[in-house]
């Protein structure tokens, strides 16, 4: 912080001043610049006139070259206006505050000095005083360097924190993170929250033995207990308040900061039932057995059950990202496939080497045969079991690039074969008819009036078309 300087000293020698009466001129110059590491004479125009220093390393800095010069030469850019500052108050004053300059050190780094001017009366120079401040500047910077250190560890301990937050949430697995003194769950993953029924945000911070029913609270109580005195892990079933679900605790004690906390991992045989259906993942256990990718889908294409040989086909991580959505998310060209498939199958309840393509979630696509057969006969939606089988290159047929109309007709084609003619011109005129449907709404931006006059259609029949579709909710953007 800089200090203001009186014109007078507080106090100069008084008792020796014989002492210095008779000084040779070498001896004064020695006592000059002996006051400071860097010391300047400088004229009222503010040129060098001499310099003096003790420290080698200084010379490196050019000072040798600097008497004769403008004082403001020999400084940085960003330093010009300090040495005017020096000036103009040694000149007031008779002394200045101290400015801290840095001199350029070309290559290498600059030369940082703390100036004080002083006026002494008689004289016909100004005196600089100059500190040396490289000293401070390197213990400045491996400050800044130690902070930047500790910035980027702090970062990737971030980022490692986050990534394994992310990992642990998405996990498959239900555990909890419970405090061994208070027993209240400090943390919890969301399969968790699913299998007790309770929210992830209410479960943090609320106790453990609150999740179980009041009859089953004293056996978790005590499992806990044993759990975190002998050092050992433990298992108890319990019913969950929430929901009444029967589920199993396998307490395991961990020491964490100096105490002992619990990992709860949490397993109940009907939270892997499907939603749909309400089937349990043991119906489906002998899909695992079956040599290709296979898959269970509903008449409308809702995937009931995959096992690990499609998951490797489409790259997709686990079952729970697959159950319950629409198989037109991996597999055909074109809607028109699937919907192909599933009228094939309601008629006939067995479809052999239906060709189409596997769409992974990589973005790729390869060509593969479906064989498909009705697995669920007797209830109102019957299932079907789907077998995918990749084709080789020898497999495949040999095809032509043509353009014009017939290139455009190449998807239909293709199914030609494979699909009865009146069922695939039926099929073809759905597909067409729907987009000329969304075609006219996108143009008239959704008004249904203008639309069904560019379709010639009667209002009633385009509401009509519209619900058949499932149209009703489109908005007419493209």
């Amino acid at each position: 912080m800089e200090q203001h300087t009186t014109r007078v000293a507080h106090r100069t020698f008084e008792k020796t001043i014989q002492a210095f009466a008779d000084l040779r001129p070498e001896v004064s110059l020695a006592l000059a610049s002996m006051g400071a590491d860097l010391t300047l004479l400088v004229d009222s125009s503010g040129s060098v006139i001499d310099v003096a220093y003790f420290d080698a390393a200084i010379e490196r800095f050019g000072v040798e070259d600097w008497p004769g010069r403008s004082w403001a030469d020999t400084v940085t850019r960003e330093s010009l206006d300090k040495i005017q500052n020096l000036i103009d108050e040694c000149t007031k004053k008779g002394a200045s505050r101290s400015h801290q300059v840095n001199h350029p050190g070309g290559r290498s780094a600059d030369l940082p000095i703390e100036y004080v001017l002083r006026r002494v009366e008689g004289f016909p120079y100004m005196i600089a005083y100059g500190t040396d401040l490289r000293k401070f500047a390197e213990v400045q910077q491996q400050l800044i360097q130690a902070q930047f250190e500790l910035e980027r560890e702090y970062r990737r301990v971030r980022e490692s924190e986050a990534r394994y937050r992310v990992i642990y949430q998405k996990m498959d697995s239900a555990l909890l993170v419970v405090d061994g003194e208070t027993r209240r769950i400090i943390d919890g993953n969301a399969a968790a929250g699913r299998i007790l029924g309770v929210t992830l945000s209410k479960l943090v911070g609320d106790t453990l033995i609150s999740q179980a029913e009041r009859d089953h609270r004293e056996r978790l109580t005590e499992a806990l207990a044993e759990s975190r005195a002998l050092g050992q892990s433990r298992s108890v079933t319990i019913a969950a308040a929430a929901n009444g679900a029967s589920i199993e605790l396998q307490i395991s004690p961990y020491r964490e900061n100096g105490k002992i906390n619990q990992l709860v991992a949490i397993s109940n045989p009907t939270a892997d039932e499907y939603a749909m259906g309400g089937m349990s993942s043991d119906r489906w256990a002998w899909t695992e057995a079956v040599p290709e990718a296979q898959l269970v889908i509903d008449g409308k294409g809702a995937v009931y059950s995959v096992n690990g040989r499609f998951l490797d086909m489409i790259h997709v991580l686990g079952r729970n990202h697959a159950i319950g959505r629409n198989v037109n998310n991996w597999l055909g060209a074109s809607s028109v496939d699937i919907q192909v498939l599933s009228n094939r199958l309601r008629d006939e309840g067995e479809v052999r080497q239906f060709l189409t393509v596997v769409r992974d979630e990589m973005g790729s696509s390869r060509p593969v045969r479906l064989s498909a057969t009705r697995i669920e006969a007797g209830s109102e939606d019957p299932l079907y079991s789907v077998i995918v089988t990749e084709q080789s290159s020898r497999d495949l047929p040999s095809t032509t690039h043509t353009n014009g109309v017939h290139g455009a007709t190449s998807d239909f084609s293709e199914l030609i074969g494979r699909v009865p003619l009146k069922e695939l011109i039926r099929e073809s005129a759905d597909v067409i008819e729907k987009l000329c449907i969304e075609a006219a709404l996108t143009q008239t931006e959704n008004n249904r009036a203008a639309a069904a006059d560019l379709l010639g259609l009667s209002r009633q029949s385009l509401y009509l078309k519209l619900k058949r579709y499932g149209l009703e909710d489109f908005n007419g953007r493209a």
